[in-house]
């Protein structure tokens, strides 16, 4: 399988579930502002779930009011989630253990920036694009300030094709600019997610 890897930083004076469709769904009426993922984050299920259960759903950003969709059973993709979470999990321990080899603090795993990660993992697998500016939300900082998450050093990895937490993490240390990334001082919290095999890394800091 091909495998990429791409990382953006800047700087500025400025979990998420997986799963598969449930057997047993509920239908929700799509209301003003609503978007797939935003539903279901605020039902608690699996946005790849959704996207599942409602194949005849073309662009997850584009969905009509008063439309019906299929919202499979937040049991199910809980359950189903495991692997992924998992992945991700671990994919903040390896950086935390090449932070700590470097001298440097542990970063602390938020679920509020996994949660952007997520989005931003699903929407390039989605739209099949591989990139840090997204045809949907814009930047990766564009995506923390929509989410009124402050930083004042942020930064993104992004990676393709890696079959496990070890290997996407082996690539990225292999990276200079990865590699800057993981191991910058500045950071102080990070966000994983990873969407059928789609890796991304959200960092944010928040000191002067």
């Amino acid at each position: 399988m091909k495998k990429t890897i791409l990382a953006a930083v800047t700087s500025v004076v400025a979990l998420f579930a997986w799963g598969l469709p449930a057997e047993a769904a509920t239908t929700y009426v799509v209301q003003p502002n609503d978007t797939l993922w935003k539903i279901a984050q605020s039902h608690g299920i699996s946005y790849n779930a959704s996207l599942q259960a409602n194949p005849q759903i073309q662009n997850p950003n584009v969905i009509w009011v008063g439309e019906k969709i299929q919202l499979p059973s937040s049991a199910t993709s809980t359950t189903a989630s495991s692997t992924a979470q998992q992945y991700a999990v671990t994919v903040a321990q390896l950086v935390n253990q090449a932070r700590a080899k470097a001298g440097l603090k542990p970063l602390t795993l938020d679920s509020k920036l996994s949660a952007i990660a997520y989005e931003k993992a699903s929407d390039m697998y989605a739209n099949h694009y591989f990139s840090h500016i997204s045809p949907t939300y814009g930047s990766p900082f564009d995506m923390m300030q929509q989410a009124g998450i402050s930083f004042t050093y942020a930064g993104e990895n992004i990676a393709e094709g890696q079959t496990s937490p070890q290997q996407v993490m082996n690539d990225w240390m292999n990276s200079a600019g990865h590699r800057a990334n993981i191991l910058n001082a500045h950071y102080d919290t990070i966000g994983v997610a990873y969407d059928h095999g789609v890796w991304v890394q959200e960092f944010i800091g928040h000191g002067e």
